[in-house]
């Protein structure tokens, strides 16, 4: 079935970065609505204040413009956050419930789960757990979330952060990849972006860096 996104009208922050070229002409090409933000790199806005890192002004524009949804890349390309209709974003965690939940139902989902790390929300894994889905943890990293794949044969993977791994179609995180499968479920699904997107109630959590304050973990009276 060949994705169509006639009728939506799509902003794409593309955070002046590798995709702002090819970003905004593949939905072009799908029959979307372009709205493209952040599509003149210099060398030195990459990421400046725009992006996947800093979704606000994506936020303003998808309300500015009454747009169905909003996507924003990094600089390199291979993060992706997603802003509903109504401007809010919606994180990692969230869009791999919804990719794993298409590819399941499509059966397309292989070895029977996916891969994500300790950041993820426990509300993910409840969801998962209830439609008989799988939850492998990994370290934080999309290296350890790629090993993880590899060695359960899963296809899906991902970060809270929005590095999205789509294995059927590559083995590193692709934003575009991982933006064209959310579209396909926002337009199968028939509800807006922030129904079809809002899969499960998080679970509150904290995550918060710790300070080490002790001695070189490399010294030698500790190692």
């Amino acid at each position: 079935k060949h994705l169509r996104l006639d009728g939506m009208k799509i902003v794409i922050d593309c955070a002046n970065g590798a995709g702002y070229q090819v970003g905004p002409i593949i939905l072009w090409e799908l029959g979307a609505e372009v709205i493209p933000l952040h599509v003149n790199p210099n060398g030195f806005n990459i990421n400046k204040e725009c992006g996947s890192t800093h979704p606000e002004s994506l936020s303003r524009a998808v309300l500015e413009h009454g747009a169905h949804i909003g996507i924003a890349l990094d600089g390199d390309a291979d993060r992706i956050a997603i802003v509903d209709e109504k401007g809010q974003v919606k994180d990692g965690d969230q869009l791999m419930a919804m990719i794993a939940d298409y590819a399941n139902k499509h059966g397309h989902l292989k070895g029977g789960g996916i891969a994500a790390t300790l950041m993820s929300n426990l509300g993910l894994e409840h969801f998962l757990r209830a439609r008989g889905i799988g939850l492998h943890r990994t370290k934080v990293g999309d290296r350890y979330v790629m090993e993880a794949m590899k060695e359960h044969g899963l296809n899906i993977g991902g970060e809270q952060s929005g590095h999205l791994i789509l294995g059927d179609y590559a083995t590193t995180g692709d934003a575009l990849i991982a933006g064209l499968q959310i579209l396909a479920g926002v337009m199968e699904s028939g509800k807006t972006a922030s129904s079809a997107l809002t899969m499960f109630t998080p679970v509150p959590q904290v995550l918060r860096n710790v300070k080490y304050t002790g001695a070189s973990p490399l010294s030698r009276e500790e190692v």
